[in-house]
């Protein structure tokens, strides 16, 4: 798995950082050891390689492969792969209710608005790792605030910027958000895509049939003012930034172009606002997230 990201923090300053956009140079004299992996749950720290035959890339530091949380990609255990999806398979596949996912994108909406960029090293301090798929009986913080992992909700959904994702998180059920650049909606069949900010791949939120496939949570004709909207919005350059959780898929037929499941209009966020305020109001509000 190739690591493309990186979050560099010297205490003062941070940053998104690229491989490609380094050389050696440059990482020694301002990025070596103040590069973290770029989800906000691990303490990993990661090391950039420039060869003399000009290939660049990002990996772990020797020794620190299992300080990524257990649902990074990234993570390296003496247990192994074969243990590690056993785990992962029991995290993905247990149940979430709808209110923990609602509190799940409230809080990282509220996050985002925040004035300054979150802490990550108080992220990094305060998050506990999964040990062997078991969790902790502490009150962990978490995206969505304090839970006891006695409690009803002990799946933590970790966030993850549209911009950032990778093949890797196929599989993995996140809490997506990013910028909306496109809509397209086949009205035939009943399903909408909306593409989101990914300079190396495809990425889309996917609404499939199963979306509106309950009256009592919301209707296909329903869908389609919610898409409309959309799209009125897009077409006057509004900045539109989705926040959704969903599990993350391979586009049928592609082994590249992943799209976001959303299977309740509960699951999603525009700017802020819920699918049936933007219905009811048949408006979008401002982007209010400093840094997207």
């Amino acid at each position: 798995m190739k690591i493309q990201w990186a979050f560099y923090d010297n205490g003062n300053d941070t940053e998104e950082i690229y491989y490609e956009n380094l050389n050696k140079k440059l990482y020694e004299s301002k990025y070596q050891g103040h590069l973290y992996c770029i989800s906000d749950e691990c303490d990993a720290m990661i090391k950039f390689t420039h060869r003399q035959d000009e290939v660049k890339f990002f990996s772990t530091w020797n020794g620190q492969g299992d300080l990524h949380d257990i649902e990074c990609p990234y993570f390296l255990h003496e247990k192994g792969e074969v243990e590690r999806k056993k785990i992962l398979d029991q995290i993905e596949s247990a149940p979430v209710t709808d209110e923990h996912i609602l509190n799940t994108i409230l809080n990282k909406s509220k996050n985002l608005k925040s004035k300054e960029k979150r802490e990550k090293e108080n992220k990094r301090n305060t998050t506990k790792r999964r040990v062997q798929g078991e969790q902790t009986s502490r009150t962990e913080k978490i995206d969505n605030g304090e839970i006891n992992s006695l409690g009803s909700s002990m799946i933590r959904i970790f966030s993850l910027d549209s911009k950032h994702m990778t093949p890797d998180y196929v599989n993995y059920r996140k809490c997506v958000f990013g910028k909306i650049k496109h809509v397209y909606f086949n009205e035939a069949d009943g399903y909408v895509y909306l593409n989101l900010d990914n300079a190396q791949y495809r990425v889309s939120i996917y609404l499939p049939q199963a979306f509106y496939a309950d009256p009592e949570k919301t209707t296909k004709s329903a869908l389609v003012t919610f898409v409309n909207k959309v799209k009125q919005e897009l077409l006057a350059l509004k900045e539109l930034v989705i926040i959704c959780v969903g599990m993350i898929r391979f586009k049928k037929g592609s082994s590249k172009d992943m799209n976001v499941h959303i299977i309740s209009p509960s699951h999603l966020l525009i700017n802020d606002m819920k699918y049936y305020e933007i219905i009811t109001s048949n408006s979008i509000n401002t982007n209010p997230y400093n840094y997207l």
